[in-house]
């Protein structure tokens, strides 16, 4: 008996297991089919114990995914999007792109000649058109001189405010992002206890319904034993009685030789 109600029990999990989402029971193939329209079976994992009471089920489960990993296809290389070459309509910017990745030192300084005011090397004695370019240089740095005092002004003038706002914004954004991921994270937190709380639910009432499973099998095997020693009995009566007949039927013949 106890044999049996472990062979129901044990039978009634893996029939709970494979059980499609419409109530029907798998076919008996090795490999049952799952139509596309069901939803899906969720494996009460906020219930389910199997894996940390039955010993070894982990190290099966294990090479079970292994196996089922092995058999997938990989992924191909034209599943992801081509590589993204920067600066492919500006050869100038990729050249330099390309000498800072790979380490190189700049090949050409920068010219710092322009930025300077030397006179005409031959002093007094230069022509006019020396002096004219001179002149010209000494008035493009004193042209650039006065602009950068303007930025440097201007930068002293509205920069602190401007770098302030600047802080305020990026800090806005970010406590945007930090209160996204916090309603993210309380979302995930209220749909996982509610699946707990659905899946314990569920697993009570296949809990329930498992264990009076195995009391009706088990009342149908105790019917079923019932039945068969009943019949023992009435077989064995059936023969006591022609048994104590043939004696009744030979006391009858003696008796009528007899008399």
């Amino acid at each position: 008996m106890a044999s049996a109600e472990a062979t129901a029990s044990s039978s009634t999990s893996s029939a709970l297991a494979l059980t499609h989402a419409n109530g029907h029971p798998p076919s008996s193939s090795s490999h049952p089919s799952y139509s596309a329209a069901l939803n899906p079976i969720d494996a009460l994992p906020y219930y389910d114990r199997e894996l940390e009471t039955q010993q070894g089920l982990r190290a099966r489960v294990d090479n079970e995914i292994a196996q089922e990993q092995k058999s997938m296809q990989a992924l191909g290389q034209d599943r992801l999007p081509p590589p993204y070459e920067p600066f492919q309509s500006n050869p100038h910017l990729k050249a330099e792109f390309d000498r800072i990745a790979g380490g190189q030192a700049a090949s050409q300084r920068l010219d710092t000649t322009r930025y300077t005011l030397p006179p005409p090397a031959a002093g007094l004695e230069a022509s006019e058109d020396e002096w004219n370019q001179a002149l010209d240089n000494a008035a493009s740095q004193l042209g650039h001189m006065q602009i950068r005092l303007k930025n440097v002004e201007l930068l002293r003038k509205y920069g602190s405010n401007l770098w302030r706002l600047h802080n305020f914004q990026q800090e806005s954004m970010a406590q945007q992002y930090a209160d996204a991921v916090e309603a993210m994270r309380g979302l995930t937190n209220e749909i996982n206890r509610t699946r707990q709380s659905e899946q314990t639910d569920a697993g009570r009432k296949l809990t329930s319904l498992e264990r009076r499973w195995t009391e009706l099998i088990s009342s149908g095997l105790q019917l079923e034993v019932a039945n068969l020693t009943a019949e023992h009995e009435v077989e064995a009566l059936q023969l006591q009685k022609e048994a104590l007949q043939r004696q009744i039927d030979d006391m009858d013949r003696a008796e009528a030789q007899a008399a």
